[in-house]
Order: structure tokens, then C-alpha cells, then sequence
């Protein structure tokens, strides 16, 4: 694949990307990350992001997320007072439902985050699920949620991996395999700061 300075490009291995800035040969370049750092990586760890695929995943500002999170909390108190699944759009399945006020149950699979995902490639897909999560993450530490429950499925454990590198990252978090006889293998339990 031949990569050209401008390109969004994302890590194959890892979860994010860059824009490419400089390309040397056929197997390196030059890239800034999307965290602002610059470096120089192989070609062979990158894949190219579709320009209308990329639109696609940053389309929600964070305005806008505040408004799906007011949104969600309305939902949600809406649901307990009336004891009734809200039925709903494409947006309405990616809520994350929650057992109790203290823990936020989120479901990772493509079929419940979007209508049509068969023209995203499996780095694409895997990116938009690390996303969906990094934000119900922030947003259950926003509202101090004590606990989490992330559905990822068992699969071949890449998306499991994933979430788990992710978790990694935050300090006062902790995790392990949710309850078997409820989930299967297919979902982690996060304990969130101040809960234990």
C-alpha cells in the first residue's frame, strides 16, 4: 500500500493513528500521532483510513456527547420509574444499560453500536469499538459510577485485549473477568476510582 504525506493512517497493533508527514521508501515514514507526537514507523504496522469512514467516526463533537449523556440519564430514569426497554433507533442501541445507579453495563458488539458496519474493514471495526468504549469509560468516571461491566464477546480475544490495554492505562482502575454464571467468558468487570 503506498502511503502519501496528509493520509490518516491507523496502527494495526495498537489503538490509534496519525496523519503522515513524510514518507521514506516504500517500508517507513513519518507520522504525528493522534496524541501530537512525531515519529517514524514501518509501513507494514499501518492500514490507510477511508477519508468517509474517518468523518464517520469523529462526526460527534463533544457538545454533542454531552447532550447524549444527558440524554442517556433521562433514559435511564425514565426506564426505572416505567420498568419498560426503551425500544429505539441505531443511536438508542449503543446506551449503555445499567443494573444500578452505582454500575454501567456496556455492550461492545457492532450490532448494537451501529445499523451497517460491512463495509468497515476489521481495523476500522476494532478502532470504533476502543472509542465506544473510551468514552462510556470517561463518562462512567464522570459520573462516578463504582463499577462497570463491558460486553466484548469472546471471539478471538482481540477486542477483549484491547479494552484490557486501554484499562491499563488508568490509574485506580481495576478489572477482571465479570461473573461467568451472568457473562459467559465474554465480558470484564471494572472497578472504577473510589470503589475499592
Amino acid at each position: 500500500m503506498r502511503f502519501r504525506p496528509g493520509d490518516r493512517v491507523s496502527f494495526v497493533d495498537e489503538v490509534g493513528g496519525g496523519v503522515v508527514l513524510e514518507v521514506f521508501g516504500r517500508d517507513r515514514l513519518r507520522l504525528r500521532s493522534d496524541d501530537g507526537f512525531e515519529m517514524e514507523v514501518p509501513t507494514r504496522g499501518l492500514v490507510l483510513r477511508e477519508r468517509e469512514q474517518e468523518r464517520a467516526l469523529h462526526a460527534i463533537s463533544d457538545h454533542h456527547a454531552g447532550l447524549r449523556a444527558a440524554d442517556d440519564r433521562l433514559a435511564d430514569r425514565q426506564h426505572r420509574r416505567n420498568k419498560v426497554t426503551p425500544a429505539g433507533d441505531a443511536m438508542d442501541r449503543g446506551v449503555p444499560l445499567r443494573e444500578s445507579s452505582d454500575t454501567m453495563e456496556v455492550d461492545l458488539h457492532l450490532e448494537e453500536l451501529l445499523d451497517d458496519h460491512r463495509r468497515m474493514s476489521d481495523g476500522e471495526k476494532l478502532e470504533y469499538q476502543i472509542r465506544y468504549f473510551e468514552r462510556m469509560l470517561n463518562t462512567a468516571i464522570r459520573e462516578k459510577k463504582r463499577r462497570m461491566i463491558v460486553i466484548h464477546g469472546v471471539g478471538e480475544g482481540v477486542l477483549r485485549e484491547e479494552v484490557r490495554k486501554v484499562l491499563a492505562y488508568y490509574e485506580h482502575v481495576r478489572f477482571d473477568d465479570a461473573d461467568p454464571r451472568r457473562y459467559g467468558s465474554g465480558a470484564t468487570e471494572v472497578w472504577l476510582p473510589g470503589s475499592h
